[in-house]
């Protein structure tokens, strides 16, 4: 009987706890909206105790993907066959309000359409969360970035009544990103524009919308027509000069990845490190060798073929990176837009 109760009591504080209407920081929301922005209280409240707690999104943004697998990985998600090819398709088949952008912002159409391409597949995958869940769940339930997300749901009020937006209905990413390019709350608000001429700035039904709002938002970001995105760095000329203007970043990007070599009889250290090209002394260091001359068969060996490229990041990847600040991310953009014709 008394653990009878015991659950009963626990679903109820749990019922009690998704109820972000009585959340103890969601008067700061209400006194936010009501106060500084003419919501009626009532609304706010409402609209708080329907939102509802999605444990999977507190899941999925505490292992983002630019953090969790090695670039290698990471670029085989998005330089792909058909990821580039439906690039192509987009390029020319919006031609015109591309070159426009390009024309009025700087930025190039390959750029614009690689950031679509990355985001959203071009459109065609705009995210399934609601983001009226998304934005309460880590407003009050994610404490590291609970502030900002705060921030961004007062934002998604205002965004969804100066649109005629159904609050309740909005899909998007698990962080809350909307529309064709994956704009947040505040840089939807900041950053969209109409560039359809209909009157309205639509991230997700308009292409030509959501084309010249990720013009603006790069150009507002600075970036810089016709300059260079990245530079490689020659590991082999340490004395090459770079002629570098502005703001930059150093960028190191490891490749490859480890592989083994099971050791066969009559096998050397030496041959086994020159037919997999990798240095003998790497080899030795790598697998804690004490003697090369001793060689068991049938054990493996593990063979490093990772290495590190460096990359310095000049003004407009910096740019990128205020889309989206992992450097995997900056850098998956710019290879998408050099196979799209950058």
């Amino acid at each position: 009987m008394k653990k009878l109760f015991f659950v009963t009591l626990l679903i109820q504080f749990n019922f009690i706890q998704s109820d972000y209407s009585l959340h103890p920081r969601a008067d700061f929301v209400v006194n936010e909206l009501v106060n500084s922005h003419g919501f009626e209280e009532e609304q706010v409240l409402d609209v708080l105790k329907n939102a509802k707690k999605q444990q999977t999104i507190i899941d999925r943004i505490s292992t983002p993907a630019e953090f969790t697998i090695t670039w290698d990985a990471y670029r085989n998600i998005f330089i792909e066959e058909k990821r580039i090819k439906n690039g192509k398709k987009f390029v020319k088949e919006n031609l015109a309000i591309l070159e426009k952008a390009e024309e009025e912002f700087g930025v190039p159409k390959e750029i614009i359409t690689a950031i679509l391409g990355v985001e959203t597949r071009y459109g065609n995958i705009q995210g399934r969360d609601r983001v009226l869940d998304s934005l309460t769940t880590l407003g009050f339930d994610y404490p590291r970035r609970a502030e900002f997300f705060r921030d961004e749901l007062i934002k998604f009020f205002i965004l969804t009544r100066e649109n005629n937006l159904d609050i309740y209905a909005v899909k998007g990413s698990y962080a809350g990103a909307m529309g064709y390019g994956q704009f947040i709350s505040s840089s939807y608000l900041a950053y969209a524009i109409d560039y359809d001429g209909d009157g309205f700035a639509d991230l997700f039904g308009s292409k030509k919308d959501a084309i010249g709002s990720i013009a603006n938002y790069l150009s507002i970001h600075g970036w810089n027509e016709g300059a260079d995105i990245v530079l490689d760095i020659d590991h082999n000329n340490v004395r090459k000069p770079y002629s570098l203007e502005g703001k930059f970043i150093p960028v190191k990007l490891e490749e490859g990845e480890n592989s083994f070599y099971e050791i066969q009889s009559g096998d050397t250290l030496s041959q086994i490190a020159l037919d997999n090209d990798i240095n003998l002394s790497d080899l030795i260091k790598l697998n804690g060798i004490k003697d090369k001359d001793v060689l068991m068969a049938g054990k493996k060996i593990s063979i490093n073929k990772k290495s590190n490229k460096y990359f310095i990041g000049t003004e407009n990847f910096i740019a990128i990176t205020k889309y989206n600040y992992s450097h995997f991310y900056a850098m998956v953009v710019y290879n998408l837009a050099m196979e799209l014709g950058l």
